[in-house]
């Protein structure tokens, strides 16, 4: 089978707005308990009064990755409609690009979501292709 560029993202909104460490550090929890994730690591950061957390990683599966990185914000805003973000910048196996990307959807679906389910409060939770992210027009 030939190996594509699979990548995907994760976006979920919580019942509240979130304490961005805090909730940083249950999803952090849930996510190392996948063994596919490698090198996990925390950081927040805060830049003109804002204030967020980051996870930083990697995706270690058969057919190659580059790396996972996901946002945990307190805020939701027009431009940036969530509280969570994650994205998996994977490679995958298939007959064909479409069938790559529904392996990387459904490994996402049934492996990360419920993780991020069990470990959190979600109110919704959609996993996307890059195509069908939020694009805000800019002026």
């Amino acid at each position: 089978m030939a190996k594509f560029r699979a990548d995907h993202y994760l976006i979920a909104e919580f019942e509240k707005a979130p304490d961005a460490k805090k909730v940083g550090n249950k999803v952090l929890a849930a996510l190392k308990e996948l063994p596919e994730l490698k090198d996990l690591a925390i950081v927040s950061k805060r830049v003109e009064g804002k204030s967020w957390s980051e996870i930083l990683g990697r995706i270690d599966v058969p057919a190659g990755s580059k790396a996972f990185w996901a946002m945990i914000k307190k805020e939701l805003t027009e431009r940036e409609p969530y509280h969570l973000f994650i994205r998996f910048d994977m490679n995958a196996e298939g007959e064909n690009i479409d069938e790559a990307r529904s392996n990387v959807k459904i490994w996402v679906e049934s492996t990360v979501v419920p993780k991020i389910e069990a470990s959190t409060s979600v109110k919704t939770i959609k996993v996307l292709q890059p195509n069908e992210i939020f694009m805000p027009e800019l002026v």
